[in-house]
């Protein structure tokens, strides 16, 4: 009987060695990287708090190694929490110096993990008790990043207020070469594009129907069903790459795809070209606009992508509500905002609220078993470019503008119901558990992302109005 107690002092006593180890400074420790002279006061204050916090699991070959590090069960779960978490975030000494800036995907993922008080994580705050984010370092953490976002062009137009915020509005005009804007917009709607002359690109992305052709998968020539959802072609310039898996690194890039893919357009490039050249408009207009280069391959696909740089679809109410007109959206759409910063911002974020990042479709909840049905080669997602395992079920994150218009969603077109999508999303990615107000009232902020077209909305958009 006397050896129970004994033997539970003892386990605890090991239990506790190791977080008393780190707290008593039994571990290394590293010197504080400085911030450039030019740096800010905040930043300094915030870089301190990252080395102080955050630097163990979010900044490779710095880690303040414990004496423990080596123990062969310690050393696995070390890794694996480091390679997890610089994944998410990793931060470098050129970050902590002010020498290199975060970018707008470092700032969503910070602030979220800030404000909704997730890291440092609890299994790390029992080994490392003094450890925890204060409410004063959260407030330093969160105001700088509104610091940074307010020095961004993308905030220009937004009012005072809501420069810090961590969506930004759409330009009312942007600057291009309106010569190649025409020509792009007659090549996106001619159907010489593809192999029998009977699609065109907006054959999958009609702008009448928000830059999609609302169907599950898109039907290419000879009614052949291609593997993927269509996404929207609208304000597709601020993707950092093109498809869903981001096989094409620009615009101009994923021009070249959809003609040539036999699934698609079925086209042949030196066929199309061939065509083309038989139109004098065609003809004339590339000998104005591309002097020396002329009617290839290259100045077709280059001219659609300018077109397709015209495609924003500035002036929705939540734009307007950015730029100072707050009686704009109602107390429920306000309130869906506030639920949309808080859980979704992280990913969609910026003037086109996504496309700025890849992210794994089901990260707490298995999102393909919950579907059904055969896994295919398009759920594969951003693996079938990079061909590494922990690319599987990547997907580039869909831009939120006019989502109202943009039906079905996900890359497999499974949801054909925006509350249905936020529901889906909120167990998958978040194991959250929405509830029917808190949807609805999502649902209504994101309905006022619905922008305008050439001036008119996109719901009241018809064939002659993109002419």
């Amino acid at each position: 009987m006397k050896k129970f107690p004994l033997l539970i002092l003892s386990l605890l006593a090991i239990i506790l060695f190791f977080p008393i180890s780190n707290l008593i400074g039994l571990q290394g420790k590293n010197e504080l990287i400085p911030a450039g002279l030019n740096s800010s006061d905040s930043f300094r204050k915030v870089s301190q708090i990252m080395q102080n916090k955050c630097v163990d699991c979010h900044a490779p070959g710095m880690l303040r190694k414990p004496f423990y590090a080596d123990f062969p069960i310690a050393k696995q779960l070390m890794e694996k929490d480091m390679q997890q978490a610089s994944a998410r975030l990793s931060l470098s000494k050129e970050l902590f110096s002010g020498e290199t800036a975060f970018t707008p995907l470092q700032l969503a993922r910070l602030e979220y993990v800030v404000s909704n008080d997730s890291m440092p994580p609890t299994e790390y705050l029992l080994m490392h008790w003094t450890d925890s984010l204060t409410d004063d370092e959260r407030k330093t953490i969160l105001t700088w990043i509104a610091e940074q976002r307010a020095k961004s062009p993308w905030s220009q137009d937004a009012t005072a207020e809501f420069k810090g915020e961590p969506v930004q509005p759409l330009p009312l005009t942007v600057e291009l070469d309106m010569g190649k804007v025409s020509l792009g917009n007659k090549l996106f709607h001619d159907r010489l594009l593809s192999g029998d002359n009977t699609l065109n690109c907006a054959s999958c992305h009609d702008l009448t129907r928000g830059g999609t052709d609302q169907a599950k998968v898109a039907t290419g020539i000879r009614g052949q069903q291609g593997p993927i959802n269509s996404p929207t072609v609208y304000n597709a310039m601020y993707n950092i790459a093109q498809f869903w898996d981001g096989r094409a690194k620009d615009l101009q890039e994923q021009a070249a795809g959809p003609v040539a893919n036999p699934i698609e357009m079925g086209a042949k490039w030196d066929e199309v070209v061939e065509k083309l050249k038989q139109v004098p408009d065609y003809q004339q207009a590339f000998a104005e606009l591309y002097p020396e280069q002329g009617l290839n391959k290259t100045t077709v696909t280059d001219a659609i992508a300018v077109f397709e740089q015209s495609l924003l679809t500035g002036n929705s109410r939540f734009d307007q509500y950015l730029r100072g007109n707050t009686a704009i959206l109602s107390n429920d759409e306000i309130q869906g905002y506030q639920l949309f910063k808080t859980n979704c911002a992280s990913c969609h974020f910026g003037p086109a609220l996504g496309g700025l990042s890849y992210e794994k479709m089901g990260v707490k909840q298995d999102y393909f078993k919950q579907r059904g049905g055969e896994l295919t080669e398009a759920d594969n997602g951003r693996f079938n470019v990079t061909k590494q395992e922990q690319d599987r079920h990547f997907f580039k994150v869909p831009v939120l503008r006019n989502i109202e218009l943009s039906f079905p969603y996900f890359h497999d077109g499974s949801v054909d119901n925006l509350a249905e999508a936020v529901r889906v999303m909120g167990n998958v990615q978040l194991d959250k558990a929405f509830t029917k107000d808190e949807i609805a009232n999502m649902v209504a902020f994101l309905q006022t992302l619905t922008g305008e077209y050439k001036g008119k909305p996109l719901t009241q958009l018809t064939t002659e109005d993109i002419q």
